[in-house]
């Protein structure tokens, strides 16, 4: 299992929130590049990059830090926000992103999965679950739709996509540790890579998760906070395998 470190833009600022609503949670820095820089010297492996003003507007809004990230890191990106259109996700691979994660503009338009498939490719191609009380959330996880993240997973079974990521909103940024059964029956649910997010805090959450088959976690109140290194999250992984 990969551990994935996170960098949140918000105004061009790396920060992290609470159960993602705005005006939540702690500035990291001013510099989102030196961020990344810094998870590239720790030994990350990957990077996973959210433009928050873009998922809460529709369109991606910190594009050239973003973009300069991407040009000055040598790790595999993913990146998400706002992509809720073919030509805003060919702009970020273009840029440099390893894929692109889309989340539930795909509900509200059946063919934007369908033609982003075909212009970018399937292997750059994340599908975000977004969810809280057992519903996928969209629009900035402001409105609750009627699916749980399972139905959505299944409804996709014959689209190509690269993995899935599930997040669950209510626990990002609050240390609060993991809902482990809802993130099995999702892993059980489908042959695709599952990446998960949210509340991850402690070296057992790490365990647990990579014992149940998820393929990568994505980490960020904890890292930052000092909770939890990258290197006693890896090594838990190690661990969980051994």
């Amino acid at each position: 299992m990969l551990i994935i470190p996170s960098i949140d833009i918000s105004q061009g600022k790396c920060v992290k929130l609470i159960g993602g609503k705005p005006k939540t949670g702690i500035t990291v820095s001013d510099q989102p590049l030196e961020v990344a820089k810094y998870w590239e010297a720790q030994g990350a492996k990957a990077l996973h990059i959210i433009d928050l003003d873009g998922a809460f507007s529709g369109k991606p809004q910190n594009l050239p830090v973003i973009t300069r990230i991407l040009n000055e890191i040598n790790l595999p990106a993913e990146v998400g926000g706002g992509i809720r259109s073919v030509k805003d996700a060919a702009e970020l691979i273009e840029a440099g992103a390893k894929w692109v994660i889309v989340g539930t503009a795909i509900l509200d338009d059946k063919t934007f999965l369908r033609e982003l498939l075909a212009t970018i490719g399937p292997e750059h191609v994340i599908i975000a679950l977004d969810s809280k009380k057992g519903k996928v959330l969209k629009r900035g996880w402001t409105v609750s739709t009627e699916f749980s993240p399972t139905e959505i997973v299944e409804g996709l079974r014959n689209s190509d996509v690269a993995a899935f990521l599930y997040t669950d909103v209510g626990a990002e940024g609050r240390l609060s540790g993991i809902r482990l059964k809802t993130v099995e029956k999702l892993v059980h649910s489908t042959q695709k890579p599952i990446i998960y997010s949210g509340g991850v805090s402690t070296i057992q959450d790490i365990v647990s998760l990579a014992k149940i088959g998820v393929r990568a976690t994505v980490i960020g109140m904890a890292l930052y906070t000092g909770k939890l290194s990258l290197r006693d999250a890896e090594e838990a992984v190690s661990f969980a395998y051994s």
